[in-house]
């Protein structure tokens, strides 16, 4: 058993030099200090029920000198004779400092949601949590890591109110949609800007799947963001929130901040290591039939595509290939083949060809048990002049497809020191580097051949290539279309690898004028973001029976962003409060994109660009610039009444000259009520109402009017011109799109109102806020007439609109010493409508077949799917024929992507030092285009289309309005049913609710120490799941675009993971 799960998790791949790695970071050693001491004793106490606090931590303030109370909450320390402050803390209460005194007394109050909370806003800019007229959510690193998760989007999954996130699949590297109060732009990029320590940085995926219904998935650049890296994140939702930005910004704002030195021992370095190893399985296993075989109309064919055989137990008897029965392949004696079959695709690959009929689970068998393994380490320290941090970690994910999984090591150094009493000046230093093994998904994926794999084809017994000839495949069905998946998987390879640095450094400056009540702070800072990633797709030699082809691409991104802050505080008296903030900054990115392909190798072995037969390439680059000023006017009355009021100018140089300069307000205002003498009381301890309109734009790219050089190369690929030089001359081609000379930027007008609620001193927090977005001036590509010579006009046209609730709900219940609970709801509801389109045109591509597809549908909700219907009388009712079957009516709208709401729970148990905390989320609604089910059903491979013996009567109705009474029977009949199902694009359509626990952890403090910390964890990810559509998970979708989760055909499944961790500190 031992030796099956080695290999199963194929832990060898995991290099020795990540086991060196784990071993340095185990044997980084501690000083010792001495000093002349004195002794002190006390006790620790609660303050919600006045008993002893056992295990609290009692540490002597910037050492590592301490103890724990005990059972009666007692302590006795000894202390240097010049220290002045003890530290004293316990989970689920406030750390105190207390002054040293012989005999103490420290009273712990519990570690309730504080009104005064310090956020991160716009610009760096720290505000009170309450002074703050629009909403704002945050999640700590512990939220983030309590599940061990290395992915930055599936740690935040069921976390915030107003977000949405839609993975692709479970793979390693997979890309995640996320959006925040639903999109802004039909074809453009919806995803949030994200900000690291103040800077800017690139977080979308570089390359889009365009259509995505072939080929790879690429990541979002997220991925290279590593969660244990992560002090706190805050996500401004709103326009008004995040204005400040500018133009880059109308799609809200991920703020995250970094673990610093700040706060860290002063005698000497702290250091703090964890470790968690997880093994990922498939997430939902369909439910396959396995009674009948390979075949069509209950006639076995080892070489159909389609399981309408016989039933595996009669193959035996069958007349051409069965053993039972005198015929060719058993020389026209049975007697030695009794009870046994002939199998072509074993004689191919030169094994015995007469089996014994069976059942195989080709499914289970595919995959592997995947590992994950994560390490992060971090040394930190500060002292009275400054402090610094550095972290390295690295991310080793062996997926459940073999062949496939994803390396990433991160390393972090920040660093700040003061210059001056006035001047302070530090840094931000990040590297990651990253490899990602990945498989295609949708027609040419490899689940192509293994979900409708017959249950009486052994795949994974039977080799996929034919014995002495390793290129030709073997397979059960033919190679035109498909590869065979176990012969794809060593044979075809695609990979991405990135090399990135991020980081900023700063020179701050900060002055009292005259008067503590008057504060000067001027800041610069300067950053950059600076990746490449190189793709490559290798189809090998034999690839779909034919001579494979090879695609190398790589996209290279410099951006330079400059930031100068000027920002005043006057604190007038005791009644007013005023704030203003002027600035500037300089954006320029350098851009770059090429792109190689090759086909046709000209021998087999060296699957390398130069060994093929046809060529192609291109290459792009770019630069874009935006220089923006702006400026923030802010005002407060009596902590109690709060006005916010911004406006941003940015000039951006990717629209047309003449019409680049832009101005973008926003305002805002909060109203503590309960701050009024008349409304204070010991029920309803807090409660604010807040509004906000702000406006922000998002640019589009101008081009003049171009013309573009054909490629050669030997061949012809795609749908390069037949054009070629002319006495040395290259010929040109004009450009397919046209650009609008008055292109402006698409305008998002937003309105934000909520309320902010606690009860019973904080047992009870609500927060509600309702918002509106209009966006107009879409910018999107119009098709036009074939007689004007262009394809496209890119354009501005149309205009959307989104309504959002959300709801926040926060309760402790239990609050102890002993035992601490907390449940945490994070309701939304998203509606986005499509309310005009550009003249003359009624719908927009996004992705998929000619049908179904995804759409942006004029009057619709955004996004729907579009496809064949059934055919239906004026009632609404499905017709039949006079067969008793469907069939297809008007190509019209038949699915709705939005979900209805969205609610992720939350919920920590403390009991003593065992915490427990789980994460649940709850999608209700919407609808996608699920082409695995159908062809499930079409291929006779689903457990539904495994009930073939009796007769089924669809549920519909005939031409005259009677119900359908005539029945099919037998196989045939029922292949007949589902084969005229699979014509009907609608009958794939599911509704994609479900309910899902997405994190369950544990965690003990094994060992607590003045001197060290250790903690262990157990965690499971994405265990359980309650969906409306059967056998796939609805998570397994396709597309890293705005037609994600809408549209799903031989995806990649999603992953449940179950692991465990250490946590280390000292």
């Amino acid at each position: 058993m031992c030796k099956l799960v080695i290999q199963k998790f194929n832990i060898k791949r995991m290099s020795m030099k990540k086991l060196t790695f784990l071993f340095l970071c185990l044997v980084i050693g501690i000083g010792l200090a001495t000093a002349q001491t004195r002794q002190i004793t006390g006790t620790v106490i609660s303050a919600e029920d006045d008993q002893p606090v056992i295990g609290a931590s009692v540490v002597v303030k910037g050492t590592t000198t301490g103890t724990v109370t005990d059972y009666d909450g007692k302590f006795s320390l000894t202390v240097p004779s010049n220290a002045t402050t003890v530290v004293v803390s316990y989970v689920g209460m406030k750390p105190q400092e207390a002054a040293i005194q012989s005999i103490m007394k420290v009273v712990l109050q519990s570690n309730m949601q504080n009104l005064d909370e310090i956020v991160v806003t716009a610009m760096g800019i720290s505000r009170e949590k309450k002074a703050l007229g629009y909403a704002v959510q945050d999640v700590k690193s512990e939220q983030l890591t309590q599940a061990a998760n290395s992915n930055l989007a599936g740690a935040l999954q069921g976390k915030v109110s107003g977000m949405e996130i839609k993975p692709s699949s479970g793979m390693p590297g997979a890309s995640s949609q996320i959006t925040i109060r639903g999109a802004r732009s039909f074809t453009g990029d919806n995803s949030p800007l994200y900000v690291v320590d103040g800077m800017p940085i690139a977080s979308s995926a570089d390359i889009s799947t365009g259509s995505s219904v072939s080929g790879t998935d690429y990541a979002n650049r997220a991925v290279d963001i590593d969660p244990n890296d992560i002090e706190s994140i805050n996500v401004l939702k709103g326009q008004a929130a995040s204005a400040l930005y500018g133009i880059r910004a109308s799609n809200g704002v991920i703020v995250i901040t970094t673990k610093s030195g700040k706060g860290a021992r002063k005698d000497k370095p702290q250091v703090s290591f964890s470790t968690n190893l997880s093994f990922d399985k498939v997430g939902r296993t369909p439910d396959l039939q396995t009674t009948y075989a390979q075949g069509s109309g209950g006639k076995y064919s080892p070489l159909a595509s389609t399981s309408w055989g016989p039933k595996i137990e009669d193959l035996p008897n069958n007349a051409t290939y069965g053993g039972n029965v005198a015929n060719k392949y058993n020389g026209q004696d049975p007697s030695k083949t009794q009870g046994k079959y002939y199998v072509p695709q074993r004689a191919n690959a030169g094994l015995d060809p007469w089996v014994t009929p069976q059942v195989y689970d080709n499914f289970g068998n595919f995959f592997d048990t995947g590992a994950t393994w994560t390490n992060s380490l971090n040394v930190a320290q500060s002292n009275d002049k400054g402090s610094y941090s550095f972290s390295l970690g690295n991310s080793t994910q062996n997926g459940i497809i073999p062949n496939t999984g994803m390396d990433r090591y991160n390393a972090k150094l920040t660093a700040e020191t003061k210059l001056h009493e006035q001047w302070t000046t530090g840094f931000a230093a990040n590297y990651v580097h990253s490899k990602i093994n990945k498989m295609p998904s949708a027609n040419d994926g490899v689940m192509a051949t293994v979900i409708p794999a017959p249950a009486n084809y052994d795949l994974a017994g039977i080799p996929s290539h034919y014995d002495g000839d390793i290129y030709k495949q073997n397979t059960y069905r033919g190679t035109t279309g498909f590869d065979a998946a176990y012969w794809g998987i060593e044979n075809n390879r695609f990979t991405e690898k990135t090399d990135r640095f991020f980081g900023n450094t700063f020179l701050n400056f900060k002055t009292a004028l005259g008067t503590d009540n008057m504060t000067l702070n001027v800041k610069y800072q300067l950053g950059a973001d600076v990746y490449t990633t190189h793709y490559q797709d290798i189809w090998g030699y034999g690839h779909k029976n034919s001579d494979g082809q090879i695609e190398n691409s790589g996209y290279s991104a410099k951006a330079i962003n400059s930031l100068l802050t000027a920002s005043y505080t006057w604190k007038l008296d005791s009644d007013w409060n005023f704030d203003a903030l002027i600035g500037n900054e300089f954006v320029q990115d350098d851009n770059k994109y090429y792109y190689q392909y090759g086909s046709k190798f000209n021998f087999p072995g060296w699957n390398h660009i130069n060994n093929t037969t046809v060529k192609d390439n291109s290459e792009e680059q770019s630069r874009q610039r935006t220089v923006g000023v702006f400026a923030n006017v802010g005002a407060a009355y009596r902590s109690m009444l709060f006005l916010n009021v911004t406006g941003r100018n940015d000039v951006v140089s990717t629209m047309p000259r003449g019409n680049r300069s832009f101005f973008y307000p926003s305002v805002s205002a909060g109203f503590i009520l309960t701050e009024l003498e008349p409304l204070k009381n010991d029920i309803l301890n807090y409660a604010k109402i807040r509004a906000s309109y702000a406006e922000v734009g998002q640019a589009g790219r101008y081009y003049n009017n171009y013309y573009t050089t054909p490629s050669y190369g030997g061949g012809f690929y795609g749908f390069t011109p037949v054009l070629y030089p002319v006495a040395g001359v290259t010929a040109y081609t004009e450009s397919t799109t046209v650009y609008d000379p008055n292109l402006k930027p698409q305008n998002t007008q937003s309105y934000e109102f909520g309320a902010d609620l606690t009860f019973w001193n904080n047992l009870i927090s609500l927060n509600y806020t309702y918002s509106r977005q209009n966006v107009k001036d879409q910018i999107f590509a119009v098709p036009l007439a074939a007689s004007t010579g262009a394809g496209s006009l890119m354009t501005n046209g149309g205009k959307i609109h989104t309504n959002s609730h959300e709801i926040s709900l926060n309760i402790n219940p239990v609050r102890t010493r002993m035992v601490d609970w907390s449940l945490g709801f994070n309701w939304s509801k998203i509606d986005n409508y499509v309310d005009e389109l550009a003249e003359g045109v009624e719908s927009i591509f996004l992705g998929g077949f000619v049908t179904p597809q995804v759409r942006a549908g004029k009057g619709d909700k955004f996004p729907v799917i579009y496809g064949a219907g059934y055919a239906r009388d004026e009632q609404g009712r499905i017709l039949v024929d006079n067969k008793g079957l469907p069939y297809a009516g008007e190509s019209k709208v038949i699915g709705r992507v939005s979900p209805d709401f969205i609610l992720g729970f939350n919920t920590t148990l403390r009991i003593e030092k065992l915490t427990i905390a789980a994460v649940f989320d709850w999608k209700n609604g919407g609808q996608m285009y699920s082409g695995t089910n159908g062809l499930l059903d079409f291929y006779g491979v689903s457990k539904k289309s495994g009930d073939r013996e009796g007769t089924t009567i669809f549920d519909g109705y005939k031409a005259d309005g009677t119900k359908n009474d005539v029945g099919v029977t037998g196989i045939s009949g029922h292949q007949g049913l589902y084969t005229a199902l699979n014509n009907i694009n609608e009958s794939s359509i599911y509704d994609n609710g479900f309910i899902k626990m997405r994190e369950l952890s544990l965690s003990y403090p094994v060992l607590k120490k003045s001197a060290i910390e250790v903690n262990v964890n157990v965690f499971a990810r994405n265990i359980l799941i309650w969906s409306e559509m059967d056998n796939i998970d609805p998570e397994s979708t396709q597309g890293n675009n705005n037609m994600t989760g809408a549209f799903e055909r031989f995806s990649l499944p999603a992953t449940s993971s179950y692991g465990l961790g250490l946590n280390v500190k000292f």
